[in-house]
């Protein structure tokens, strides 16, 4: 594995992905089988320990953006605001009936897990693996669309077509962004923090087709442009010295 880091990156990333498809899918039946459905949850903290080592004995944690905001990117984490602002966007729906602390420490460890997985595989392993083909924006692009096709996953989880068909584009979207982000900062850290808390709000909230359409438009609307900002700021700092210290980690 750690030689397709280097040979081949996007097969690389392909197949962590495909790990990380399967492991979900494997808690999820044996949780069914066990009658522990939480136990999704415990696979994936094992996985994301699992990652972390992996990388620390590559030397790769912060080549894959597992590191604080890199030095004069400080204040470009301030784009993170407008993806922080929605996840508060769900909580107008109401919390969902039955909620305990079990539920919720679960839910915290699973969307914690969650976060930090896809955000390495999609904006880690998967974003710098494109970055090596020379068209910065067509990788965040692709990185992104690759991000929102793989909850197409979820139906194997229940999800009914268009409960699939909102989640997908509000991923795509968000995904993008997170890109974008990503690039300018030079780590997938605060991405980590906006995904758990955008899925806890998912998972703490009331299930509505109608709401959970409502909230997707809006964030639609608001990611639309927030890209649109992001695509233009970041054509500014590419050719100025930030740049060296926004991909000085690609070399790590």
């Amino acid at each position: 594995m750690r030689k397709l880091q280097d040979t081949k990156p996007i097969w690389h990333a392909l197949i962590w992905i495909a790990i990380y498809i399967l492991a979900v899918n494997i808690g999820d039946l044996l949780g069914e089988v066990l009658q522990f459905p939480e136990l999704t949850s415990i696979v994936l903290v094992a996985l994301s320990i699992i990652l972390i080592v992996y990388l620390r004995r590559s030397g790769r944690l912060a080549f894959y953006g597992i590191r604080s905001v890199q030095p004069g990117t400080l204040p470009l984490t301030l784009w993170y605001v407008p993806l922080f602002a929605i996840t508060f966007v769900q909580y107008a729906k109401g919390f969902a009936p039955g909620l305990d602390l079990t539920t919720i420490v679960f839910a915290i460890l699973l969307v914690t897990a969650v976060g930090f997985i896809e955000e390495l595989l999609f904006r880690g392993f998967l974003l710098e693996a494109l970055r090596t083909r020379g068209n910065l924006t067509r990788a965040i692009l692709i990185s992104g669309i690759t991000f929102g096709m793989g909850h197409i996953v979820n139906l194997l989880r229940g999800y009914s077509l268009p409960d699939q068909a909102v989640q997908l584009v509000a991923a795509v979207l968000i995904g993008i962004a997170l890109a974008y982000c990503v690039v300018l900062t030079g780590s997938i850290l605060p991405g980590v923090v906006f995904h758990a808390l955008f899925n806890l709000s998912g998972t703490l909230t009331i299930h509505s087709a109608v709401w959970d359409s409502v909230a997707v438009g809006a964030i639609a609307i608001i990611m639309i442009g927030f890209i649109v900002l992001l695509h233009k700021r970041l054509e500014k700092v590419r050719s100025a010295p930030l740049e060296s210290a926004v991909g000085s980690h690609r070399g790590a």
